[in-house]
């Protein structure tokens, strides 16, 4: 972005002191231009101006490139480049989204780099005012065939959360993106050797799954509770064995953080095969008043505001071993780092954008994954249309990717399928997983939707991409 407005900025100088010129020359004599006077001095002088400058600095760039990294050359040979420490990874074996502009990160990603996903006016809710807000509706949801399945089982285990019409949307995707990950378990070669092993009272072979769900801020503990169970049910209903299922324990606020739950899974001992789910849905009376009443809903007469979207998305990953098993082997995208940091104050509260925390958090992102910014192909980030957070954005892309054209190379999930929490930047991420695997380049993913948190993870090749 810098460089683009560097040429306009030089652009609007040639054809300016051209202008002015030739009208002080014209009016100084006293002359009226002719028609070859109007086209040589307002439109070939300037051009030819521009033109002598941009071949000039051609010239010297291409007569000092050559002595420049002739110097640079010499002054590392020295010393032989030494590559930043890498962290443990793992394979992101498949990825799945609910979205209402796509049913598939492949599906989303095609829509995303058309330009053509926008949120739309709500057919069924409405303002305080009455006028249908802005919103990003999944048309095919069928939350009552959900509460159907699901208040059946929740009664047989004796449990009453009492979920709200946004939540049972919500789960209703949700839970059809446990069933997809679920089916690549099915493939699993251990899965027709554990029953004999547990007859046998033998060690088991088969890895344990470490199902992690994230949470909108919103749901209360009875409803995390009975939801991450019916999520281990519809995992259990695949094949996987009740007993090779670890739900991740309660966590309070720290579960409702997907940067968190996947910093955790990429420790120094990071788990064989887990499974990271989230959805949310914010459409629905409820949450439109509660962002009214907080002057944060968008509108005509508030356009800095939120559009309410909803969704889920989902990522199965696995270490090297697990990937091999379930016949993906090394050529899956990893998940190579993640890294994370909140800001001093709100971003929504601030006067100007301020990308400092952002730029920080992609450079060790990048160091950790032993990655160069040069070798970033795309950037999906859940950043939508709020001007804070584009700039913020805009300011990392343009200082540390800037071989990235911002209308092409960076996808905007937010401002396309709305605000929904952890949802937008897992979704993001399924994306950029997405845009990884057809590339087989390096994708940087960037979280700034919140107020406070922000999150940049790097996905790329299992092996080292040239830099």
């Amino acid at each position: 972005m810098a460089a683009w407005l560097k040429n306009l900025m030089t652009m609007m100088l040639a054809f300016g002191a051209s202008w002015l010129g030739a009208v002080w020359f014209w009016r100084s004599n006293n002359r009226m231009p002719a028609t070859d006077d109007l086209v040589l001095y307002l439109l070939v002088l300037p051009l030819a101006l521009l033109a002598a400058f941009w071949l000039g600095r051609k010239i010297y760039r291409g007569v000092s490139a050559p002595a420049a990294a002739a110097t640079s050359t010499a002054a590392a040979q020295p010393e032989a480049p030494v590559a930043p420490p890498r962290g443990p990874t793992l394979s992101l074996v498949a990825a799945a989204v609910r979205a209402p502009h796509g049913m598939s990160p492949a599906e989303l990603s095609a829509t995303l780099a058309e330009n053509k996903a926008r949120p739309a006016l709500d057919p069924e809710l409405n303002d305080a005012y009455g006028y249908p807000v802005m919103s990003a509706r999944i048309a095919d949801i069928d939350a009552d065939a959900t509460r159907t399945e699901m208040s059946d089982w929740l009664a047989a285990s004796h449990m009453e959360p009492h979920f709200s019409d946004e939540q049972w949307r919500a789960l209703s995707a949700g839970g059809e993106v446990v069933v997809e990950l679920s089916a690549y378990l099915g493939a699993h070669p251990l899965l027709e050797l554990h029953a004999g092993q547990v007859a046998r009272r033998e060690p088991l072979s088969l890895p344990m799954l470490q199902l992690q769900p994230v949470w909108q801020a919103d749901w209360k503990p009875e409803h995390r509770q009975a939801a991450a169970l019916w999520f281990r049910h519809l995992v259990m209903q695949s094949g996987w064995p009740e007993d090779r299922i670890a739900v991740a324990p309660e966590r309070g606020a720290l579960d409702t953080e997907a940067g968190t739950a996947l910093a955790r899974l990429l420790s120094h001992e990071p788990p064989a095969l887990a499974m990271i789910v989230t959805c949310g849905s914010h459409l629905g009376t409820n949450s439109v008043e509660r962002l009214e009443n907080g002057s944060a809903l968008f509108s005509a007469n508030q356009p800095q505001g939120q559009i309410p979207g909803e969704g889920a998305a989902g990522l199965l990953l696995t270490d090297t071993l697990q990937a091999t098993l379930l016949g993906t082997g090394g050529e899956q995208p990893q998940l190579l780092a993640v890294s994370s940091g909140r800001l001093p104050h709100s971003a929504d509260e601030s006067k100007r954008a301020n990308a400092d925390l952002l730029q920080e958090l992609s450079a060790k992102a990048l160091q950790g994954a032993g990655r160069e910014a040069s070798a970033i192909a795309l950037i999906s980030a859940d950043t939508d249309h709020r001007t804070s957070r584009v700039m913020e954005l805009m300011g990392v892309a343009s200082e540390a990717t800037p071989q990235l054209d911002p209308g092409i190379d960076i996808f905007s999930v937010g401002a396309s399928c709305g605000n929904c929490g952890a949802v937008t930047w897992l979704t993001a991420l399924a994306v950029a997983r997405q845009e990884a695997e057809s590339r087989k380049a390096a994708i940087l993913c960037i979280s700034n939707l919140d107020p406070f948190r922000r999150d940049v993870a790097v996905i790329g090749p299992a092996a080292t991409v040239p830099v």
